[in-house]
């Protein structure tokens, strides 16, 4: 396993790529935290980081089976991507309504700068 990663992240690759490889395989996070005995919220994060830090292809989906797996097709890739961005688009579009609700009641303007580029991940 690559260096760098933690305990949980060599456990959390370990099953995915070894059990749950395509999205028909996926596992929820309930089974995961059966399996580690760790909360749901730990999972979360070591999975991301899985992804961000260690750049492993692991998709969720919001359709049955549910749960987490490693990404095996193009269209496990393209429904995945599909999914996350459209859950930024509604998370963008909620955060501008808010930021001109909180400018109208407060009198405060916050904006932040978005990073996409690769090296904003480390």
């Amino acid at each position: 396993m690559a260096e760098g990663f933690g305990l949980l992240e060599r456990r959390l690759a370990a099953i995915i790529q070894t059990r749950h490889q395509g999205q028909e395989q996926a596992i929820t996070v309930r089974e995961l935290q059966r399996q580690l005995l760790i909360s749901g919220r730990q999972i979360r994060a070591a999975l991301a980081r899985l992804v961000v830090v260690h750049h492993l292809p692991i998709a969720s989906t919001v359709h049955p089976p549910y749960g987490f797996y490693l990404i095996t097709t193009e269209a496990e890739a393209r429904e995945c991507l599909a999914q996350y961005w459209s859950r930024v688009e509604e998370l963008a579009k909620r955060t501008k309504i808010l930021a001109a609700v909180v400018k109208k009641q407060f009198g405060v303007e916050i904006q932040l700068e978005l990073r996409f580029d690769a090296s904003a991940d480390r």
